[in-house]
Protein backbone atom coordinates (compact mmCIF):
# COMPACT_ATOMS: atom_id res chain seq x y z
CA UNK A 1 0.00 0.00 0.00
CA UNK A 2 2.03 3.55 -1.14
CA UNK A 3 1.78 6.03 1.17
CA UNK A 4 -0.65 8.42 0.08
CA UNK A 5 -3.61 5.62 0.32
CA UNK A 6 -2.06 4.41 3.67
CA UNK A 7 -2.25 8.09 4.79
CA UNK A 8 -6.00 8.61 3.70
CA UNK A 9 -6.83 5.12 5.61
CA UNK A 10 -5.43 6.15 8.86
CA UNK A 11 -7.20 9.63 8.49
CA UNK A 12 -10.52 7.61 8.00
CA UNK A 13 -10.32 5.56 10.86
CA UNK A 14 -9.54 8.80 12.66
CA UNK A 15 -12.86 10.01 12.02
CA UNK A 16 -14.55 7.24 12.26
CA UNK A 17 -13.05 7.06 16.09
CA UNK A 18 -13.72 10.59 16.69
CA UNK A 19 -17.47 10.59 15.24
CA UNK A 20 -18.13 7.82 18.09
CA UNK A 21 -16.19 9.99 20.38
CA UNK A 22 -18.13 12.90 19.95
CA UNK A 23 -21.43 10.93 20.96
CA UNK A 24 -19.58 11.31 24.46
CA UNK A 25 -21.10 14.88 24.68
CA UNK A 26 -24.35 12.96 25.52
CA UNK A 27 -22.92 13.33 29.24
CA UNK A 28 -22.36 16.98 29.70
CA UNK A 29 -25.47 17.73 27.51
CA UNK A 30 -27.32 15.30 30.14
CA UNK A 31 -25.62 16.64 33.38
CA UNK A 32 -27.06 20.34 32.17
CA UNK A 33 -30.27 18.99 32.59
CA UNK A 34 -29.72 16.72 35.33
CA UNK A 35 -28.99 16.71 38.89
CA UNK A 36 -25.62 15.67 40.12
CA UNK A 37 -27.21 12.35 41.87
CA UNK A 38 -28.97 11.12 39.06
CA UNK A 39 -25.93 11.68 36.72
CA UNK A 40 -23.89 9.90 39.16
CA UNK A 41 -26.11 6.99 39.15
CA UNK A 42 -26.48 6.78 35.40
CA UNK A 43 -23.18 6.54 34.69
CA UNK A 44 -21.85 4.69 37.67
CA UNK A 45 -24.50 1.77 35.91
CA UNK A 46 -22.80 2.56 32.36
CA UNK A 47 -19.19 2.53 33.52
CA UNK A 48 -20.16 -1.11 35.34
CA UNK A 49 -21.65 -2.77 32.29
CA UNK A 50 -18.63 -1.33 30.32
CA UNK A 51 -15.98 -2.46 32.26
CA UNK A 52 -17.94 -5.72 32.09
CA UNK A 53 -17.96 -5.55 28.16
CA UNK A 54 -14.36 -4.78 28.21
CA UNK A 55 -13.29 -7.90 30.43
CA UNK A 56 -14.92 -9.75 27.98
CA UNK A 57 -13.46 -7.97 25.00
CA UNK A 58 -10.02 -8.58 26.55
CA UNK A 59 -10.75 -12.02 27.30
CA UNK A 60 -11.47 -12.33 23.75
CA UNK A 61 -15.19 -13.85 23.86
CA UNK A 62 -16.58 -10.70 22.74
CA UNK A 63 -15.08 -8.71 19.40
CA UNK A 64 -15.55 -4.88 18.95
CA UNK A 65 -14.96 -2.86 15.43
CA UNK A 66 -11.23 -2.71 15.24
CA UNK A 67 -11.84 0.43 12.93
CA UNK A 68 -12.82 1.85 16.78
CA UNK A 69 -9.70 1.11 17.84
CA UNK A 70 -6.49 1.78 18.01
CA UNK A 71 -3.15 -0.94 17.46
CA UNK A 72 -2.15 -0.58 21.10
CA UNK A 73 -6.03 -1.06 22.60
CA UNK A 74 -5.39 -4.62 21.09
CA UNK A 75 -5.60 -6.56 24.70
CA UNK A 76 -5.03 -3.42 26.55
CA UNK A 77 -8.22 -1.34 27.90
CA UNK A 78 -9.65 0.98 25.43
CA UNK A 79 -10.20 5.15 25.45
CA UNK A 80 -13.72 4.83 25.50
CA UNK A 81 -13.50 3.12 29.49
CA UNK A 82 -10.97 6.43 30.53
CA UNK A 83 -13.38 8.94 28.94
CA UNK A 84 -16.59 6.94 30.90
CA UNK A 85 -14.01 6.93 34.10
CA UNK A 86 -12.81 10.75 33.71
CA UNK A 87 -16.93 11.57 33.32
CA UNK A 88 -17.69 10.18 36.52
CA UNK A 89 -14.75 11.50 38.40
CA UNK A 90 -14.99 15.07 36.73
CA UNK A 91 -18.85 14.78 37.88
CA UNK A 92 -18.15 14.08 41.40
CA UNK A 93 -15.20 16.47 41.76
CA UNK A 94 -15.84 19.51 39.83
CA UNK A 95 -18.66 22.50 40.79
CA UNK A 96 -21.37 21.36 37.83
CA UNK A 97 -20.30 24.29 35.47
CA UNK A 98 -16.34 23.03 35.77
CA UNK A 99 -17.53 19.64 35.24
CA UNK A 100 -19.93 20.61 32.02
CA UNK A 101 -16.70 23.21 30.51
CA UNK A 102 -13.74 20.21 31.30
CA UNK A 103 -15.62 17.08 29.70
CA UNK A 104 -16.91 19.21 26.65
CA UNK A 105 -13.21 20.34 26.41
CA UNK A 106 -12.30 16.51 26.70
CA UNK A 107 -15.28 15.66 24.00
CA UNK A 108 -14.51 18.64 21.12
CA UNK A 109 -11.26 19.14 22.15
CA UNK A 110 -9.95 15.74 21.64
CA UNK A 111 -11.48 15.37 18.46
CA UNK A 112 -10.21 18.14 17.29
CA UNK A 113 -6.85 17.28 17.78
CA UNK A 114 -6.98 13.71 16.90
CA UNK A 115 -8.23 15.03 13.43
CA UNK A 116 -5.49 17.34 13.48
CA UNK A 117 -3.06 14.79 14.17
CA UNK A 118 -3.95 12.76 11.38
CA UNK A 119 -3.62 15.61 9.05
CA UNK A 120 -0.07 16.82 10.04
CA UNK A 121 1.11 13.94 12.04
CA UNK A 122 3.15 13.21 14.80
CA UNK A 123 0.18 13.15 17.45
CA UNK A 124 0.96 9.96 18.64
CA UNK A 125 3.40 10.80 21.85
CA UNK A 126 2.13 8.46 24.22
CA UNK A 127 2.54 5.17 22.39
CA UNK A 128 5.76 6.13 20.28
CA UNK A 129 9.47 5.66 20.80
CA UNK A 130 10.31 8.85 21.99
CA UNK A 131 9.03 9.64 25.64
CA UNK A 132 10.24 13.27 25.81
CA UNK A 133 8.07 14.60 22.80
CA UNK A 134 5.56 16.63 22.84
CA UNK A 135 2.60 17.37 20.04
CA UNK A 136 4.04 19.87 17.33
CA UNK A 137 2.32 23.23 18.10
CA UNK A 138 -0.36 23.52 15.42
CA UNK A 139 -1.92 20.82 17.28
CA UNK A 140 -1.59 22.26 20.25
CA UNK A 141 -3.25 25.49 18.98
CA UNK A 142 -5.98 23.62 17.29
CA UNK A 143 -7.09 21.66 20.70
CA UNK A 144 -6.73 25.38 23.09
CA UNK A 145 -8.63 27.15 20.57
CA UNK A 146 -11.57 24.76 20.25
CA UNK A 147 -11.38 24.52 24.50
CA UNK A 148 -11.20 28.97 24.45
CA UNK A 149 -14.15 28.84 21.83
CA UNK A 150 -16.24 26.63 24.28
CA UNK A 151 -15.65 28.82 26.93
CA UNK A 152 -16.85 31.58 25.19
CA UNK A 153 -19.91 29.62 24.97
CA UNK A 154 -20.36 28.80 28.56
CA UNK A 155 -20.01 32.23 29.22
CA UNK A 156 -22.57 33.79 26.99
CA UNK A 157 -25.28 31.20 27.11
CA UNK A 158 -28.26 30.49 28.93
CA UNK A 159 -26.81 28.19 32.15
CA UNK A 160 -28.69 24.84 33.84
CA UNK A 161 -29.69 24.55 37.85
CA UNK A 162 -27.01 24.99 39.79
CA UNK A 163 -24.69 26.13 37.47
CA UNK A 164 -22.62 29.43 37.55
CA UNK A 165 -21.02 32.23 35.21
CA UNK A 166 -17.52 32.36 35.47
CA UNK A 167 -15.57 34.78 33.75
CA UNK A 168 -13.78 34.20 30.51
CA UNK A 169 -10.13 33.54 32.39
CA UNK A 170 -11.86 30.93 34.05
CA UNK A 171 -12.07 28.56 31.13
CA UNK A 172 -8.64 30.28 28.91
CA UNK A 173 -6.89 28.32 32.23
CA UNK A 174 -9.32 25.47 31.32
CA UNK A 175 -8.19 25.31 27.78
CA UNK A 176 -4.45 25.39 29.03
CA UNK A 177 -5.09 22.31 31.29
CA UNK A 178 -6.78 20.31 28.20
CA UNK A 179 -3.92 21.35 25.91
CA UNK A 180 -1.08 19.94 28.32
CA UNK A 181 -3.03 16.82 28.76
CA UNK A 182 -3.38 16.30 25.52
CA UNK A 183 -0.25 16.95 23.81
CA UNK A 184 2.08 16.22 26.93
CA UNK A 185 2.72 12.41 27.40
CA UNK A 186 2.57 12.28 31.59
CA UNK A 187 3.72 8.57 32.66
CA UNK A 188 2.42 6.96 36.10
CA UNK A 189 5.03 3.83 36.48
CA UNK A 190 6.31 4.20 33.34
CA UNK A 191 2.81 3.84 31.96
CA UNK A 192 1.38 6.72 29.31
CA UNK A 193 -1.96 7.64 31.19
CA UNK A 194 -4.48 8.10 28.45
CA UNK A 195 -5.35 11.89 27.29
CA UNK A 196 -9.35 11.15 28.34
CA UNK A 197 -8.41 11.45 31.84
CA UNK A 198 -5.61 13.60 31.69
CA UNK A 199 -7.56 16.23 29.40
CA UNK A 200 -10.98 16.77 31.89
CA UNK A 201 -8.89 16.43 35.14
CA UNK A 202 -6.21 18.99 34.13
CA UNK A 203 -8.34 20.90 32.48
CA UNK A 204 -11.04 20.75 35.85
CA UNK A 205 -7.90 21.28 38.16
CA UNK A 206 -6.90 24.57 36.43
CA UNK A 207 -10.46 26.34 36.24
CA UNK A 208 -10.71 25.60 39.57
CA UNK A 209 -7.70 26.85 40.90
CA UNK A 210 -8.65 29.88 38.36
CA UNK A 211 -12.38 30.66 40.27
CA UNK A 212 -10.36 30.39 43.36
CA UNK A 213 -7.77 32.94 42.55
CA UNK A 214 -10.06 35.18 40.40
CA UNK A 215 -13.73 35.25 41.32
Amino acid sequence: MNQPIKHRELLFREFLRKAFHVTGSLIPVAYYFLNKETVVLLLSLINAVLLIIEWLRIKGKIKIPEKLLRPHENGHVAAYIYFQMAALISILVFDKTIAIAALLMLVFGDTASGIAGAIIRGGNIRHSNNRASIKPFPIMAVIFFVCFMIGILLSSMPLGEDMVYFPLPVYVAGAIGATIGDSVPLRFMGRAIDDNLLIPLLSGVFMTIAVTLLV
